[in-house]
């Protein structure tokens, strides 16, 4: 008897906690896949493999046609199966060309697959489960004929079969009728692995007059006589024990002690998979419950039974599993407990589980021999030897500081798993705290939801959490909180400066300074100067805003603060006490979370942290998103600094505001250069970051996306000398470059047209009015804008001559810095852009003198006209095209990013498709394993005259067969070409065909021995 989790429960555990793969291909969206063991395996085998992309998705619907190759994959193998090819169309509506029409063509003649009473085979139709199931039947030797697997009842046959036999395995919501998924498909497949193949001693057909009378033996298991049981020893043929023979099944445990299968390819670990648990529990669970759902008929002995956690053994906590022992509990809330009963050997293992809670410090791509992986940041509740950062290998990217949850292995000594954490905000409304059994009677009520605390919740202690506030929780996989954060801000943050009573103004008042990074005197719902409302200078608070305009003002959590002084003042400005309580050790420093107000007391800080900073000297505020972003400040006796953190969680910088004596200790590069395209701007976007519209920019050099404020406008064009940003990382104020006089300083220059000159490493700038001649910096960058405001970097190489597109240029000591250059439409009318003639394929194009394209076209020869070459230079971004003589010998044009191209040759050349056939013999040779037989890599498309190269992969010990290669196109001689390998055993042999002759048609390559 098993006890199973809900269906929700059990895809969680299936995607994120239980398997634990070793040397298993990552996909970017492993999250995603549910079937993880059978897609490790069947993706391994190259059975059904991922996208170029990097991920999988599993969820696609499956077509007829990729079923096709699915089982020919299977039957053949990955290398022989690519090779298969249709002589005549197997269906009428799969041509030969068809991408499947060799796979179909093959399951057609092994009797795997049929088509449709109209001759169609319809191979991009879905795929229902039930017919999935037959061609998996039919490749395990089932005859259709004979199993009733045709007529109009054939379904209920299949699936009595497929049923019978476990290909629905893993998959309690199977449904035949419906469309099969890429991932279903890798787990029915992965189930055939493992199915044993049949077969039948004897099979007759008589036909007397009308009836067809079929007489056979019964059906029989194939017997394994090869004593290769790489799947199960039972003396029966596996389906991969005869077709995948270097795949291995065996028994292991996973990182957390589970009994597991281990896969293998060869020598090459797939992956080690926990088996499914006899039961299963995610909260604390008695000892005769276990016994209960183990439906045990007597105790089993603590000696037989061992208890993991997290890995390790616990031996001290083996006990008795007995029917009346309900004081003894194992597990917790949040907890996966599951027991795995061994009924041969009478014992048990009882392995824990814990999830815990982190944030992503940063995700990392893959570089050289160093595979993805992210950064996660440990909350004090954490594994044994876990510590500060740990690092854990994945393809899947979180957004950095999202909270998330994560398993560890302590035999392992590292993270097992990483899943987003799911997140709930609300009004708290009932808050329980028990300490006598904190583990179960800790919960919060949210929106009339009670949510129990994990075993290893974080983040705010319950006891200290208030009702009637606002509260985040992040949940487990299984519901139970995991991380608390209070919501205590009314609003956004600001810093009191200064307040004022009624008695000084007709209202009451305050001075704030407010996260984006401006200053306001504002109106106050109350007198915070002083009385029983007072809020003391220098405190950081939320704020929210009437109808009236008025602000309440709310302080944050004052233990929840850091500061470099305890004055409760703000002394900025040029008066004589400013910076008296400045500080001279501040440090911060861009990309080091750790920061050091003043005599040892620091903070961290991540990328959502926000940093408002004010320079003195230049009477300015900056607003920065994030450490990556923000400046590095190192104050001194002379550059003093005052600063106020607030941490809602630890010591983790929530907001921070900087006050900076001298501009000279603040060193940003961060924001120097900006530059916004307006063709390319978006519609007013309105979300949790605010009202917005995006722009494609540079920012400091690189191409970005930026969010600009809606104050700011959708008219945005051009170059600015820096900007700051709110806390969302919106743009909200922009500063102006100082208009270019002669250059001797960092100024700005606008205007139209550019034309270089290339010896001297100099530009002419704005050639219709100012025609400035200016030299261009060593490391100058450079841009280049298209007419829908699409930005490309670009070099001094690719500027061109042209009188009307706009240039922006920053110009400092008489060098250009940065140059971007607008496309503006010249007014080119389209009437005339030539059209490629019909069916041509260009595969590639490489511009320069001598300009060269290779096309295909599956009717046949044809020769390409100057408008076909004027329409494929056009696609290619090339302008200003031109034939200089009346042969069409010499072309002119430009480039996409600038660049003249002049009396260039243009070679064109047709291609045609190498199709690979292989004789009887050869065949035979291929299905016994014995040689694989492909096209070598470049040969898949050949030119007249030119060379194919066909690989023999000789896989026994000695061989001596000469093999040839004749290769026709239909209208003339053969050509042949020998090559024989020598015999020192698994060895790769190459026929080259060195002239395939004047051919004007695609060609067959008939490989023979």
């Amino acid at each position: 008897m098993k006890k199973f989790l809900s269906l929700v429960l059990a895809l969680v555990m299936t995607m994120s906690l239980v398997t634990v793969s070793a040397g298993a291909k990552d996909f970017t969206d492993d999250s995603e896949i549910t079937y993880k063991e059978a897609v490790d395996v069947i993706s391994a085998l190259g059975v059904v493999d991922g996208y170029s992309g990097g991920d999988f998705r599993p969820d696609d619907v499956l077509t007829r046609g990729a079923a096709a190759k699915i089982i020919c994959n299977l039957i053949l193998g990955p290398t022989t199966a690519s090779a298969l090819s249709a002589g005549t169309a197997p269906f009428k509506d799969v041509p030969v060309t068809n991408t499947f029409a060799g796979y179909i063509t093959y399951c057609s003649q092994q009797g795997i697959i049929s088509g449709y009473a109209d001759g169609t085979f319809r191979p991009t139709g879905t795929l229902s489960g039930n017919a999935f199931m037959k061609m998996l039947l039919g490749a395990l030797g089932y005859d259709s004929s004979i199993e009733g697997y045709t007529g109009a009842n054939w379904t209920v046959s299949v699936i009595k079969q497929a049923v019978g036999i476990g290909l629905d395995d893993g998959n309690d919501e199977f449904v035949g009728s419906k469309a099969v998924t890429r991932q279903e498909a890798a787990l029915y497949a992965f189930n055939m692995l493992q199915a044993t193949m049949v077969e039948y001693d004897q099979q007759n057909t008589i036909v007397v007059g009308d009836i067809t009378i079929n007489t056979t033996s019964s059906r029989k298991d194939v017997v394994n006589n090869d004593k290769n049981e790489s799947i199960s020893e039972d003396n029966k043929m596996q389906f991969a024990e005869r077709y995948f023979d270097d795949l291995k099944l065996s028994d292991g445990t996973d990182d957390f002690a589970r009994p597991a299968n281990v896969w293998r390819l060869k020598a090459e670990k797939i992956g080690t998979y926990a088996k499914e648990a006899d039961a299963s529990y995610t909260a604390k669970v008695a000892v005769d419950d276990i016994y209960a759902d183990l439906d045990l008929g007597s105790s089993v002995d603590k000696k037989d039974v061992t208890v993991y956690e997290d890995g390790a053994e616990l031996k001290d906590k083996a006990v008795d599993i007995t029917k009346n022992d309900d004081d003894t509990e194992f597990g917790a809330n949040g907890v996966l407990t599951e027991v795995f009963y061994d009924d041969d050997d009478d014992t048990v293992v009882i392995t824990m589980v814990n999830t815990y809670v982190g944030t992503i410090n940063r995700s990392v791509a893959a570089k050289g021999n160093k595979d993805a992986y992210v950064e996660i940041a440990v909350e004090d509740v954490k594994p044994d030897g876990a510590n500060g950062v740990e690092d854990f290998e994945t393809a899947e990217t979180f957004e950095d500081d999202a909270y998330v949850l994560y398993t560890y292995s302590q035999s392992a000594d590292e993270v097992k798993s990483v899943a987003l954490a799911e997140e709930v905000t609300g009004t708290v409304t009932r808050a329980e705290n028990s300490v006598k059994d904190e583990d179960v009677k800790k919960a919060l009520t949210i929106g009339g939801t009670k949510y129990n605390a994990s075993k290893m919740i974080a983040g705010e202690d319950i006891g200290n959490v208030s009702v009637d506030e606002e509260y985040t929780v992040y949940l487990d996989a299984y519901g139970y909180m995991i991380y608390v954060e209070q919501n205590d801000e009314i609003g956004d943050y600001a810093l009191l400066v200064d307040t004022q009573d009624k008695s000084n103004f007709s209202s009451n008042r305050a001075l704030l300074v407010f996260a984006d990074g401006t200053e306001k005197v504002v109106d106050t719902t109350e007198n915070y100067s002083n009385g029983k409302d007072k809020i003391t200078n220098a405190t950081i608070v939320t704020y929210r805003v009437d109808e009236d305009g008025d602000y309440t003002l709310k302080p944050v959590d004052s233990k929840k603060v850091y500061e470099t002084d305890s004055n409760n003042e703000v002394n900025f400005g040029d008066g004589s006490s400013a910076y008296t309580d400045g500080v001279t050790d501040f440090s911060m420093i861009n990309d080091k979370a750790g920061i050091t107000l003043t005599r040892g007391t620091t903070v961290t800080s991540n990328s959502s942290t926000v940093f408002v900073v004010y320079d003195d000297s230049n009477d300015d505020y900056s607003v920065y998103t994030g450490i990556k972003n923000a400046p590095t400040i190192s104050a001194s006796s002379s550059a003093k600094v005052e600063a106020f953190a607030y941490c809602k969680s630890g010591k983790m910088a929530t907001v921070m505001f900087i006050f900076v004596q001298d501009s000279s200790i603040i060193e940003d590069s961060s924001k120097d250069t900006l530059f916004l395209a307006k063709e390319s701007v978006s519609n007013l976007i309105h979300d949790k970051d605010g009202d917005y519209y995006e722009y494609q920019a540079v920012v400091n050099g690189e191409v970005k996306t930026v969010k600009v404020d809606e104050s700011l406008g959708k008219t945005q064009n051009g170059m600015f000398k820096s900007y700051s940003v709110d806390k969302y990382g919106v743009i909200t104020k922009l500063n102006a470059y100082t208009t270019y006089t002669d250059g001797s300083t960092k100024q700005y220059l606008t205007g139209s047209g550019v034309d270089k000159v290339s010896a001297d490493y100099t530009v002419i700038l704005d050639t219709k009015d100012k025609n400035e001649t200016i030299s261009v910096a060593d490391d100058a960058k450079f841009f280049y804008v298209d007419e829908d405001g699409n930005i490309e970097s670009s070099s001094y190489r690719s500027v061109s001559k042209d009188s009307n597109d706009k240039v922006y240029a920053v110009v400092d000591e008489y060098l250009v810095e940065y140059l971007v250059i607008e496309e503006v439409d010249d007014k080119s009318s389209d009437e005339d852009k030539p059209e490629l003639s019909k069916d041509i394929e260009v595969r590639d194009v490489s511009l320069g003198s001598t300009t060269t394209i290779e096309y295909y076209r599956e009717a046949g020869k044809i020769t390409l006209s100057e408008d076909d070459i004027i329409a494929i230079l056009q696609d290619k971004g090339c302008t200003d095209i031109s034939v200089e003589d009346n042969n069409g010998a010499k072309w002119t044009y430009t480039k996409p990013n600038g660049g003249t191209v002049k009396n260039a040759t243009v070679t064109a050349t047709q291609v045609y498709v190498v199709n690979l056939k292989l004789d009887a013999d050869v065949q035979a040779l291929v299905d016994a394993k014995t040689i694989s037989v492909e096209i070598a890599e470049g040969s898949e498309y050949v030119a007249a005259n030119g060379q194919v190269k066909i690989v023999l992969t000789h896989n026994t010990s000695t061989f001596g067969s000469k093999f040839n290669a004749n290769s026709t196109d239909g209208s003339k001689v053969p050509v042949t070409a020998n090559g024989t390998g020598d015999a020192t055993g698994n060895k790769t042999q190459t026929i080259t065909i060195s002239d395939v002759g004047a051919i004007a048609t695609d060609i067959t390559v008939t490989v023979s021995k």
